[in-house]
């Protein structure tokens, strides 16, 4: 690959604070074609996260980006939000407008995707940031796309438990039926576990105050991040779960990972996530990253908009 080519993704997507961030890090990044967004009901409702994901390519004059909406719910359930942690209105401590100018795009996120897919074939990458709705009813209603998506980088599971009390995280859990078409469909997929957020690769409290001095984008994520503390744990620390997904797609030299073999309980647990180690696995397990570069990347990314007033 020359040294100049762009990588062509798509942004799946459910803002969000975490969601907003991984944005931030694609809009920073001049090595990536955005060629389209697509939006699920996820952490809040279809109509609030697609407000929320206009309102941040207005915001950061990105508005030649297309964005599609999708999912109003799971496949085959109904799944509470996130607001306990989101907030009402889905960007932590920051409130947008109640409207926005910018529309999406008439094509359903699945349609779109299959579009943008055909016309990018073998040479596309999708990082999900939310629920796998989108992505299990395109591969069920175009089964052609597995054999041309290049990966699939996501955030959501915890094989191991959670703090030793669940197995189940959100992202897994709001749609389990749709995340096992997924890792079963044979596209390659990389996934960033929960713990990798909320405890290897998490911002200190210092280091979130650190943003708010650095710029105008800086301010924005700080105010972000400031309505976001994790709840479950004794320090003040904000979780980079999806900015994790996005890293590892960049900067893959940052993580660990290994092959293993997903299942996921769709019944008695629903989103319960079990792996299985083995190098014929259907699934690449990130289990450790350089925390000290992966903040000093993301500072970096923060940097390019010094000189940049968000509107």
């Amino acid at each position: 690959m020359k040294k100049d080519k762009k990588i062509n993704i798509i942004i799946d997507t459910d803002p969000g604070v975490d969601d907003t961030a991984a944005l931030t890090l694609a809009f920073a990044d001049s090595m990536v074609d955005i060629k389209l967004i697509t939006t699920l009901s996820g952490n809040l409702d279809l109509k609030t996260v697609t407000r929320n994901a206009l309102h941040v390519l207005e915001k950061y004059g990105r508005t030649d980006i297309p964005l599609a909406m999708g999912a109003t719910k799971a496949m085959y359930r109904v799944s509470p939000d996130a607001r306990f942690i989101h907030q009402n209105e889905g960007m932590g401590g920051y409130i947008p407008p109640k409207t926005v100018n910018t529309k999406p795009i008439e094509k359903s996120a699945v349609e779109a995707m299959y579009e943008v897919i055909k016309e990018n074939a073998n040479d596309i990458s999708i990082i999900a940031c939310g629920p796998h709705t989108n992505l299990g009813m395109l591969i069920e209603a175009h089964p052609d796309v597995v054999d041309m998506i290049n990966h699939i980088y996501c955030e959501g599971c915890a094989p191991y438990g959670y703090k030793g009390e669940t197995y189940i995280s959100f992202n897994v859990s709001t749609d389990p039926e749709a995340f096992e078409i997924v890792i079963n469909s044979g596209i390659p997929i990389t996934i960033i576990p929960s713990r990798m957020g909320r405890e290897l690769g998490n911002f200190t409290e210092e280091e979130v105050y650190a943003l708010r001095e650095m710029n105008d984008v800086g301010k924005f994520l700080f105010e972000m991040y400031s309505g976001y503390w994790e709840p479950a744990y004794p320090d003040r620390r904000i979780a980079t779960n999806d900015s994790c997904a996005y890293m590892i797609m960049r900067f893959p030299k940052l993580f660990k990972t290994k092959k293993a073999f997903f299942t996921v309980d769709t019944d008695k647990a629903p989103g319960k996530t079990i792996i299985e180690f083995n190098r014929h696995g259907n699934v690449n397990y990130a289990y450790k990253v350089n925390r000290k570069n992966l903040h000093d990347l993301y500072y970096k990314a923060i940097k390019k908009f010094d000189g940049v007033k968000l509107k």
